[in-house]
């Protein structure tokens, strides 16, 4: 990672760095200042919450690059520390909000001959949290789906993951889902 101004860039190294993601690293960006530590995407997710916090405004954080830049596994990342942050005593909808993106994944990602996980839509992903600044809920919206890759696709490309999912099942259900 590393700043301009206010922008965190971030280079997929296309390898986990699990001693970048610690919990202890994720609690650093809450206490100290960002010019104090290294840059991380964790800087940004801290930032939109104190933001919320001091101006009480909606905050909002764009994740963009190329096709495998890494932006699918960073808003997983921004996403589950804010999670984090925002937590309450009851983190059941939490879970519930971090663990969604493999479903949404499943029915707009596929792979493509530059990816293996490539999302072919976009996603609009809203956090929504009380007057206290904790989590209670999100609203995720998709848009551009490329619905031609339903019925073709190019060579050394694959359909959506869920197809190839609901194929992998047993039998028996493959039977009820009328795929038998």
């Amino acid at each position: 990672y590393c700043y301009t101004a206010d922008i965190v860039i971030a280079v997929n190294p296309y390898a986990w760095f699990p001693e970048l993601y610690t919990e202890d690293m994720r609690k650093e960006y809450l206490v100290f200042e960002r010019s104090k530590l290294p840059p991380h995407v964790y800087a940004t997710s801290s930032a939109a919450y104190s933001g919320l916090q001091e101006t009480h405004t909606d905050q909002a954080i764009l994740v963009s690059g190329e096709s495998g830049a890494g932006k699918t596994e960073t808003v997983k990342i921004l996403m589950s520390h804010l999670a984090m942050i925002a937590s309450s005593d009851d983190s059941s909808h939490i879970k519930r909000i971090v663990e969604s993106n493999p479903l949404l994944e499943s029915f707009g990602n596929a792979q493509t001959v530059r990816n293996d996980n490539s999302s072919r839509f976009g996603k609009f992903i809203e956090l929504e949290l009380n007057s206290a600044c904790r989590l209670v809920g999100s609203r995720c919206r998709t848009y551009l789906l490329e619905k031609s890759r339903v019925v073709g696709q190019d060579a050394g490309e694959r359909n959506y993951h869920i197809f190839y999912q609901m194929l992998a099942t047993s039998e028996t259900l493959r039977a009820q889902i009328g795929l038998g």
